[in-house]
């Protein structure tokens, strides 16, 4: 690990809270949260906590409540971004319209799998697999934009 580089997270404070999906990034586009066949649908929201070096999140989706945990691995100061890894994700089983539901899928796919992590210097919170050197021209990552409430 570079001096930059730290395994604890110094920006503890800027992840914690209340979160809003915004936007999801899929490789070069930027789609709603649930994509345009899900119309009006009540707001996706993230909220992460910390106990000493593990943190949980919990918020509601496009049609159920659901929870979790992650480790963050790593933190870059200088770039703002870290690694993460995420545990499965619980929640309720309501059925809903197959839009939503579709919409909840994606959703729930991509904070299990997520690798990668940063807050921007606007308080933007990016979660899922960003672009790096060993990613093909056209993969631009995939990941979740969120807005603190």
């Amino acid at each position: 690990m570079s001096s930059c580089e730290t395994s604890n997270i110094d920006a503890q404070s800027e992840i914690t809270g209340n979160w809003m999906l915004k936007n999801v990034f899929l490789s070069d586009a930027i789609d709603t949260p649930c994509g345009w066949e899900a119309g009006e649908h009540e707001p996706l929201t993230l909220n992460i906590t910390r106990d000493g070096d593990s943190y949980s999140f919990s918020g509601k989706s496009a049609v159920n409540n659901y929870f979790g945990t992650f480790s963050i691995l790593s933190y870059n100061e200088t770039t703002r971004t870290g690694k993460i890894k995420s545990g499965p994700i619980g929640s309720t089983k309501m059925a809903g319209p197959a839009p939503l539901m579709n919409c909840e899928q994606r959703f729930f796919n991509q904070l299990e799998t997520a690798i990668d992590f940063s807050i921007d210097e606007n308080g933007i919170l990016k979660i899922g697999t960003f672009r790096n050197e060993n990613s093909h021209p056209r993969d631009g990552g995939y990941y979740l934009i969120f807005e603190k409430k």
